[in-house]
Order: C-alpha cells, then structure tokens, then sequence
C-alpha cells in the first residue's frame, strides 16, 4: 500500500473571530477576563473612594461654612499633639491652607486614600498569582500557548488598567466636588490638574507596595507577601509621620513625598516618579521570579491556620461561615484600624470646641440636636464616612455565597442530603454571622481610640451597631436577587446599589432636591446612633430587608434551576 502524502482531506479547524462584545465581557484574553473577575473590586474601590470625594466636598462647606470656622480648624488642630497632627500630614507645609478644602481633605484624608489603594493593590497583586497558582487553577492557564511571563504580564495590566481608571475618578470628583461645594472666596475650589496630582501620588503609593506584594507572593505565597507587604506599609508610614525609626524614615515613600501637596498646589513630582518607579522595578523582578519558579512552590509563610471548629465540618453553616471568615476579618482588621484612628481624633476635637461657645453654637446651628463639643459629635460625622463601607463589606459577602453556584460547585454541594432552602439560609446566616464579626472590629477600634484619648464613648461603641445593621440589609439584597435571579450578578448589583443610595443620602441635601428623594436612602433613616439617638424606622427597615432578602431568595431559589 502507497501512502498519500498529499493535503490533508479535511483541513485543520479555524476558530471564528471573537467580536467585540464578547471581549468586554472578558472572553478572549487573559486580561480581559481578568477585568472581568476583578469587577467587583473595582467597583467597591471607584465606588467608595469617589464617593468619599463628594462626601469631603460636602461635608467641609457644611461644617466649615465660615471664614471664622476655619480659623477655628486650625487652632484646633494645633492644639493637638505634633505627634497625632503630622502622622496624617505635614501641617507646617500646609500652614494656613489647612482651612481650605485642599488642606483639610489632605491632612485628614489623605492617608486614608494612600493606604486604601495600597491594600487593594497588596490584596490583588499578592493573590492575582500566588493563589491561583496554589488553588491549582493556574495550571491549566499555564499549559496554553501562551508563555508563563505572557500570563503575568495581562493579569498584571488588568490591575493597573483598574487602579489607574480608580484614580481618575477620584480626580474627577474632587474636582467637581470642590467647585459644585466649596467656597471659591476661602479657596475651596481645586483645579483638575491638582486632583490629578493627588490622584498620581495616590495611585503611585498603591504600585510601591503592591508591586512590593507582586515580587514576594512567588516566593512566600500570597499570605507571606501579603502579610509583609501591609506591615511594611503602615510600618513606613508610622515612622514618616512620627519621625521614628531612622532607616525607616529614609526609605518611606511617605517621607519622599513629604512636600508632595497637590491640592493646596505644592508639587514634588520627581520624588512622586520616583516611588512609581521603584513601584514599576518591583513589579519586574514578581514578572521574572513567577516565570523561572515552578507553579505554586513557594516557602510556604502564611498567616496562622484557622481552628478546625471554623473551618465548616459541623453542617452546612458551619462550612459556610468557615468560608466567610477570612474576608470578614480582614474588614474588621482595617475597620478597627480606622475607627481607632478616627476616634482617637474625636476628644481633642470636642475639648477645643468645647473651649468656644461662639463655635458651640455655630454647629449647632448646622447639625441641630448634634453636639460636637462631645466626642459622640465628632464620631457620628465619621460613621457618615464608614456606611459605605459596611454596605461594600455586605456586597463581599454575597459574593462569596454567590460563588458556590457561579464556580460550579453548588451542583456537588447539592449532591448530598441538602436541601435548595437550606443552602440559601445556611448562606445567610453565614453572611451575618461574618456583618457581626466585621461590626466587633470596628467597635473595638472605636473603643481603643476612645481610651487612647482618655474619653469615654460607650454610647458610640453600641452605635457602631448602625454599621451592622446597614450591611446585613444589603446582605438580604443580595441574597434575594441570587435567589430569584442569578447570582453571579448578585455582588455586583448590590455594590451598585449601595454606591446609588449613598450618594442620594450624601447630595439630597446639599442640591436641596425633595425630601422623598432623601428618604430613598436607607442611611437617612438611623437617626443618630452615635449619639445614642436611633430611629427606629431604620432599624425595623434593616431588618426587614436582611430576613426578608434571604427568605425570599430561599424561596426564589427552590423554584430555579441552578446555573450552568
């Protein structure tokens, strides 16, 4: 027999084009569909810091309506202690700027921007690698065509292409906050070219530290690199703002860009460029480490194991509240992180306005039945600031409920003796048990601040239960639109959500819309919990929507067919 060495007889298969509309649901590149998997990230990141952009911007014009009001903020800043005053910012560079919108919102907040971004950014570079590699997912990525460093370099684009897209949001709505708020005669308003600086410096910071995270997590995995890439930064920034720590202080990102101040127009941009620089280097030697070591071989430095009584093999609540833990913690730790910083703000604050009756009445006059020569004042103007983020902190764990069914789990799951409305309730009660373990940590950083600063606040320790109450209603959101429709969106509308009625709550009463507009907002009906004052109308609404959500996505659920 003769062989044909000819033409094959059927050629070999072509695969059709992918259209565009396909790539932006993330088909078709590892980058897209990295950006896809990252959407509610980016949403919670776009959504809370842009948020607090038009919450500063608001909130400065109210509280500080007047040229003596601000003369006020700076007299009362300076006679806080020089330690507390210059860990949140160089108050002798900003001088008497600090009265002005920039100033204000670049020492108080200005950390809060940096060090958020640079945790998402430690949280997403540390994992984006390190934990797919150790899941095992990333094996079969790795045996396509494409080339480990290929692979890298795409999820590593789709996190900045998301950290830069977050940033100029925050420029864009400090901008049009400060000039649809702030007062042009006492120099509120900031010039977009100023925002943006801001925002460079922000996004620069996030680079520094979660490239830090990129090169570590190929040889410590994503626990070490994280671990180490947190401590670092609030290790650097501490010894920035206190003045300690000598070496430290020399290699601080915070400390090269000490006179870095866009918005009150100071500018250091090649200290700036110079952290994104060190930023861009560490994120070449995680390319090249993660492409000569083998997958998932790593030192094996992680955080401590959890009990075994945690980690779900007492029932179906128990497994899921295993599976919740871990992110539910994490938002305690950086809420009791915050609200000890804050908190330990609010007494010297009450003592100075205390000192002033002209002062007393002027903000009684803006915040009627709120007293802010009392700590309790000043604490319920920061929950205003937290709210959004116990909505945010909801979403996430909707998401990991929603995940069984959307990772192709649930069908296991729901091989064994478990019924569809268990499941789901299961789930909730998981979901709530992880909004109480989130609350206890912000409650405890309140408190540790309070005692830090010698003031009591056992009233606002029981309000930071308005921080519960707010994420377990969207918990029950969540859960309801799972159940009855899909819950791969479920996360997601929710976040959205939560961004909608927030910025309803915050804009109502600044653009003077009508009163049943405000009322839309959920947050707009708790009264003043850290006050003591609650409304009861809200908590009963909370409730509500949290039992509810999940008995109606129960019964939603029970009557679907499990997505595929």
């Amino acid at each position: 027999m003769a062989a044909n060495a000819g033409a094959p007889r059927h050629p070999a298969t072509t695969f059709p084009a992918i259209s565009l509309r396909k790539r932006l649901f993330g088909l078709g590149s590892i980058y897209g569909k990295t950006m896809r998997d990252s959407r509610l990230a980016f949403i919670i990141a776009a959504g809370m810091f842009g948020g607090l952009t038009l919450v500063m911007g608001a909130a400065v014009g109210q509280v500080f309506p007047t040229p003596e009001a601000r003369k006020a903020l700076n007299e009362i800043v300076g006679s806080m202690p020089a330690s507390m005053v210059n860990l949140f910012g160089n108050t002798t560079l900003i001088g008497d700027k600090l009265g002005t919108l920039g100033g204000y919102v670049t020492w108080k907040y200005g950390a809060m921007f940096s060090l958020g971004m640079g945790l998402w950014s430690i949280l997403a570079l540390s994992g984006t690698l390190a934990g797919e590699a150790a899941r095992g997912s990333l094996d079969f990525v790795a045996v396509s065509p494409f080339g480990k460093r290929r692979v890298a370099l795409e999820k590593l684009a789709a996190h900045l292409t998301l950290v830069w897209l977050t940033m100029l949001i925050v420029a864009i709505g400090m901008t049009v906050s400060s000039n649809a708020f702030g007062e042009a005669s006492m120099g509120d308003q900031i010039p977009f070219g100023d925002a943006l600086g801001f925002s460079i410096w922000c996004g620069a910071i996030a680079m520094f530290f979660g490239g830090l995270a990129f090169a570590l997590a190929p040889l410590l995995g994503k626990g070490g690199a994280a671990g180490i890439s947190a401590l670092a930064m609030l290790l650097l920034w501490a010894a920035s703002g206190l003045q300690i720590g000598g070496p430290l202080i020399a290699i601080s990102p915070f400390t090269w860009t000490t006179d870095h101040i866009p918005l009150i127009g100071l500018f250091n941009w090649p200290a700036t460029l110079a952290v994104g620089a060190v930023g861009v280097v560490f994120l070449i030697i995680g390319l090249e480490l993660f492409n000569r070591r083998d997958l998932g071989v790593t030192a094996g430095l992680s955080f401590p194991s959890l009990p075994a009584g945690v980690l779900g093999v007492r029932g179906p609540t128990a497994r899921a509240f295993g599976d919740q833990l871990p992110r539910a913690l994490a938002w305690a730790i950086g809420l009791a992180i915050w609200g000890a910083l804050l908190s330990s703000l609010a007494g010297p604050f009450a003592d100075q306005i205390g000192k002033d009756p002209t002062l007393t009445d002027l903000f009684g006059k803006i915040f009627p039945g709120l007293s802010f020569a009392t700590p309790a004042g000043w604490l319920q103007l920061y929950l205003e600031l937290f709210l959004i983020a116990a909505g945010f902190a909801g979403a996430t764990f909707v998401s990991k409920w929603a995940s069984d069914e959307s990772d192709g789990r649930l069908e296991t799951v729901l091989a064994t003796p478990l019924a569809r409305i268990r499941w789901v309730l299961a789930g909730g009660i998981a979901a709530f048990l992880a909004v109480a373990v989130m609350t206890g940590g912000f409650a405890f950083g309140i408190l540790l601040g309070a005692v830090a600063s010698n003031v009591s606040a056992g009233t606002a320790v029981v309000g930071t239960l308005a921080m519960g109450l707010v994420a377990v209603a969207y918990v029950g959101i969540g859960f309801a639109i799972g159940g009855l429709w899909r819950t791969s969106i479920a996360a997601e509308l929710t976040a959205v959500l939560v961004v909608v009625t927030y910025l309803i709550d915050l804009l109502a009463p600044p653009l003077k819309l009508p009163d049943w507009v405000h009322q839309l907002a959920l947050t707009s009906h708790l009264g003043l919990p850290m006050a003591g004052q609650w409304d009861p109308v809200g908590v009963v609404a909370c409730l509500v929507l949290a039992v509810g959500g999940v008995a109606v996505g129960a019964w939603g659920f029970a009557r679907r067919d499990v997505a595929r």
